[in-house]
């Protein structure tokens, strides 16, 4: 009798389980909407082309004059050069290091212009100048370590590659960066809006680091076309500086430079501020007017 009355009791148990999944379900993960985030950089890139243009021409011709006073015309307009110094390298470094800069700063200028065209709300760029200005140190500082950072872990393969002098080693050993500063743009891409937008100063690492935790692919997957849009305009736009440069017009060569890459860095300084705004209202169920309202 208590034989069956435990076979019984097996059997109920059983039931619930299979009626209940075993265990608790857990929430579907919300998709990103890479498509959608890089349709409306685009869009609002084009219906707010001069406000976007202007806050990416200032930055980049003042983080040109910052390059010209460091390192010369020539490195910070990025024209070719045949030097092959240890200090050619140096150059790269630091030109790359305005780029990264300048790039966040239009970051930072451009995150409430993208909210309020979301909103429908009148674009006015002296409100956006005093926060970004206000977080500048800490976006600055921030991304300058990023990039060292990423400097020291390129060191030793791109010294292996060198020393070895293969292609197979090469390819080996210099294949996987690419990727690497795929994903690393990709975990602190929300940096700047970030910083300008929660205030959170030195803490912005640590913040993008949570946002995009378990998006960051997807993030990457939105990142990448927009890049490739990006640096196919800067290669074009490189043809006039380039020409200008070489034919004495320094005057003319900066002010093309600036333009062009107002125009290169928009989408993805866009974008930068739509993937924010989209991780907050997946994780934090924060939507974009709330978003907005900390600049009210």
């Amino acid at each position: 009798m208590q034989k069956q009355d435990n076979q019984a009791l097996r059997a109920y148990f059983r039931d619930r389980v299979s009626q209940t999944g075993g265990t608790r379900e857990q929430p579907a993960r919300q998709p990103l909407g890479i498509g959608t985030l890089i349709g409306s950089s685009f869009s609002i890139m084009l219906r707010q082309l001069l406000p976007v243009l202007l806050v990416g021409f200032v930055t980049s011709l003042l983080g040109a004059f910052l390059a010209w006073s460091m390192v010369g015309i020539d490195a910070a307009l990025n024209l070719e050069s045949d030097d092959v110094s240890d200090l050619a390298g140096l150059r790269d470094l630091v030109t790359a290091c305005v780029d990264v800069l300048v790039f966040a700063m239009t970051a930072a200028c451009l995150a409430q212009l993208t909210y309020d065209v979301r909103l429908n709300r009148p674009v006015s760029i002296a409100r956006y100048l005093l926060p970004a200005l206000k977080a500048s140190p800490a976006i600055c500082l921030q991304n300058s370590l990023l990039l060292i950072v990423f400097v020291l872990i390129a060191l030793p393969p791109i010294i292996t590659a060198v020393y070895f002098d293969t292609i197979v080693i090469s390819l080996v050993m210099l294949g996987g960066l690419p990727f690497l500063a795929l994903w690393g743009c990709s975990v602190f891409l929300v940096l700047a809006p970030a910083v300008v937008i929660e205030r959170t100063g030195f803490g912005g690492l640590k913040r993008s680091w949570s946002l995009t935790k378990t998006y960051r692919w997807q993030i990457a997957g939105a990142v990448l076309p927009v890049w490739l849009c990006s640096f196919a305009i800067a290669l074009a736009g490189a043809l006039p500086v380039e020409f200008l440069a070489r034919q004495g017009h320094t005057a003319w060569a900066l002010p093309v430079f600036a333009a062009t890459n107002a125009l290169a860095s928009g989408p993805l300084a866009i974008l930068a501020s739509l993937v924010y705004a989209r991780l907050r209202e997946i994780k934090e169920g924060i939507s974009v007017d709330q978003v907005a309202d900390v600049f009210d």
